[in-house]
């Protein structure tokens, strides 16, 4: 808000100098990336939290966290730095926070599974008391990597 009333009060003859304040304009919004980040997986945090381990609400989540990312995140057409460097550390940001929401669904699927194996009995996997058993918890696990990690 500063740059505009700077622009506003500059004498803006000398075109190479609106030009600089136009970057330097682009440069003070672009430091607003890092706020709306952290906002959209603060909130992600507090919505997942409430879901209490429910993976529909998680994938809910997940979803709203990338579509407050993609807000957080200029149009690459409107962006005067454009290059790989800030295409690769934008897309990494996404990228991360995205597999954070994955990793937190295939967790809340892994304490289903847990809890409905403890429900089942406090038999010993490792010791294949109960092949059924084990084999259906192998099953499950890899369902669970396959998907989420």
């Amino acid at each position: 808000m500063i740059v505009f009333v700077i622009l506003q009060r500059s004498n803006c003859d000398d075109p190479n100098s609106f030009i600089l304040k136009i970057l330097i304009l682009n440069v003070v919004l672009m430091t607003e990336f890092s706020k709306a980040v952290i906002s959209c997986i603060a909130d992600w945090g507090k919505t997942s939290e409430a879901c209490n381990g429910n993976t529909q609400c998680l994938e809910q989540s997940a979803r709203r966290l990338r579509e407050c990312l993609d807000a957080a995140f200029p149009d690459s057409k409107k962006v005067e730095l454009e290059s790989d460097k800030v295409n690769y550390m934008l897309s990494s940001v996404f990228f991360l926070a995205n597999r954070l929401s994955k990793a937190a669904e295939g967790l809340a699927e892994f304490d289903r599974v847990m809890n409905n194996t403890e429900k089942l009995g406090k038999t010993s996997l490792e010791e294949k008391e109960n092949q059924e058993l084990h084999t259906k918890f192998q099953k499950e696990l890899d369902d669970i990597l396959g998907k989420y990690f």
